[in-house]
């Protein structure tokens, strides 16, 4: 074990001169690392002693606390600065900052090279190599023993604050709370501190920026401090990746006792068995969500006929049989602004998207406590609302609380568009799979419709399904020919908007203002279009069937794409 003290004493590096941070004589050196690059301390490790020429902070005295802050933060046992070429003698502020860190500041005769330092370094420090393998081989057996045995988070958690004297919290890969550990003889708490609760997210966008880019890639823990409450807390953030796939972090709120090298290592050893532990849940949730879908796809589908059956497979997924389920059908897109070029990425955020609105939708149930069965099929996310009452799935009040999720969801996510299609309240779970039909229509058909609206239930489309199901297309066709074709015609070769100005009057009541406001045009402009639609079709605009007759020819309009 070679302390700063033992090194100053080695005849071979007589010449270095200690200059400040004397209290810290005894800090213990394990390492030696050699850097002039600014970025460069976030893959420095604690217990090592800095060699440097200050370059990185030779021009900015505010960049001199920072290092000096973040080296009292990593443990570093002290700093050596050849100050010759970029100082003349070493700064003030660095002098001073050795003084109330207790981290001794040395300086480095110019003629003495920094591969100097680092060789008798190392040649002191190897023996203390023996001492961390062993207790490293501890630490691994103890990790190995918990995974092997299906601990769980909550045992890694408790064995790793255990281990290193610290509180700990254990997020996934969103920032959200998993589990914590508090050390009781903490003067500062987490929980005094940070707003602690299960699946909350307590980091901001502006922590995340201060990380380095791809950091959950790292595998390399970083030290950072913050400020709460007028204390500043130290802590150590830990990435847990294997390969390319990230599971999440853990943050070591570093109050009690500063972190040594085997504590990393028990850090590290805990990230790999945080990651298998969460690699096993993924994979037992999958298999329960795939055992799950399918029960769903068959429900759905109406491949279940048997009471009897049916009741069994409500007990095992959680459905309710004594109470009545609507299903709504939210589809889930990234706003038309929201591009890539890279389709690959594209589907992954699309995957992403699918998957927090999940979660936005689970947490939205508990709150509202609401009964309400979720999965997702592809960019899809099928919904069943169970109620008591018929009158509680009034269509009305299925809108209204459609309407309600879809607002407070995209207010949530970011970068989503949302839509829903509602179906009728089943008459019973056998008969499920036709109102699932319902809403997949209502959803198909809203996307077709030029309206703004972005829910409808199938009682909005009544018509465009009667249409569709039992006329065929080719009369279709006839009919708004003879009806609506003139203006179709007249619009394709001067470029009007007759069509669109017709369905927006009728869709808005007849009400001229309303039209002109929803199209973005000037009251006399829509006057004027409805006058020339008038001539153009020989007809009086104000009699009841006439309107019908139009509102039949929009419709097949809209069902047939023309």
């Amino acid at each position: 074990m070679l302390t700063v003290r033992q090194l100053l004493k080695l005849p071979a590096l007589r010449d270095l001169k200690l200059v400040s941070g004397e209290e810290g004589l005894d800090h213990v050196i394990s390492s030696v690392n050699i850097m002039d690059n600014p970025d460069a301390l976030d893959w420095f490790s604690p217990g090592e002693m800095l060699v440097t020429s200050g370059y990185f902070f030779k021009d900015s005295e505010e960049r001199q606390k920072e290092v000096m802050k973040q080296l009292k933060n990593l443990n570093c046992p002290a700093l050596c600065i050849k100050p010759k070429r970029y100082f003349g003698t070493v700064p003030n502020c660095i002098l001073e900052l050795g003084n109330k860190y207790k981290m001794p500041i040395i300086e480095i005769p110019y003629g003495m090279s920094f591969a100097k330092i680092s060789t008798f370094v190392l040649a002191e420090t190897s023996e203390n190599y023996d001492v961390i393998n062993k207790k490293s081989l501890e630490i691994h057996e103890e990790f190995l023993r918990i995974s092997l045995h299906s601990g769980g988070l909550k045992k890694i958690c408790q064995s790793l604050s255990s281990m290193i004297g610290n509180s700990v919290i254990l997020m996934d890969k969103y920032w959200n709370v998993l589990l914590w550990e508090v050390q009781e003889k903490d003067p500062h708490p987490v929980t005094e501190f940070l707003p602690l609760e299960m699946s909350k997210s307590f980091v901001d966008d502006e922590f995340i920026r201060t990380l380095p880019m791809d950091f959950e890639s790292l595998q390399k823990p970083l030290v950072r401090s913050t400020t709460l409450h007028d204390v500043e807390i130290p802590f150590v953030l830990m990435p847990v990746s294997i390969g390319v796939q990230h599971h999440g972090y853990i943050l070591v709120w570093n109050t009690l006792k500063e972190l040594q090298d085997i504590d990393f290592i028990a850090l590290e050893n805990a990230a790999m068995s945080f990651a298998l532990e969460r690699i096993r849940n993924n994979e037992l949730e999958r298999t329960k969500n795939r055992i799950r879908r399918d029960f769903f796809d068959e429900l759905l589908s109406g491949q279940i006929k048997d009471v009897e059956n049916l009741t069994y497979l409500c007990e095992v997924h959680g459905l309710n049989p004594s109470l009545s389920y609507t299903p709504m059908i939210l589809s889930v897109s990234l706003e038309s602004e929201y591009s890539m070029e890279n389709l690959i990425e594209r589907k992954r955020e699309e995957d992403e998207k699918v998957k927090e609105t999940l979660r936005f939708i689970d947490d939205y149930a508990i709150q509202k406590d609401y009964v309400l069965h979720a999965f997702s099929q592809n960019t899809q996310i099928i919904l069943l609302l169970g109620k008591k009452t018929k009158e509680d799935h009034s269509i009305s009040l299925m809108k209204s609380l459609g309407e309600e999720l879809l607002t407070d969801a995209e207010i949530s996510i970011k970068n989503v568009s949302l839509s829903m299609g509602i179906g009728k309240t089943a008459k019973n779970l056998l008969d499920l799979h036709k109102s699932f039909r319902e809403a997949k229509e209502a959803l198909r058909l809203l996307k077709k419709s030029p309206t703004e609206k972005k829910i409808s239930h199938f009682e909005d489309f009544i018509v465009h399904h009667f249409l569709e199901e039992n006329i065929d297309p080719t009369e279709m066709r006839q009919f708004f020919q003879h009806t609506l074709g003139p203006i179709h015609e007249y619009d394709e070769k001067y470029k009007s908007e007759l069509l669109p100005t017709l369905e927006s009057w009728i869709a808005h009541h007849f009400n001229v203002a309303e039209t002109a406001r929803a199209l973005f045009a000037h009251r006399n402009t829509i006057l004027y279009r409805m006058d020339r639609i008038s001539t153009i079709l020989q007809s009086d605009l104000k009699d009841s069937d006439e309107i019908l007759k139009y509102q039949l020819a929009l419709k097949i309009y809209r069902l047939l794409d023309l």
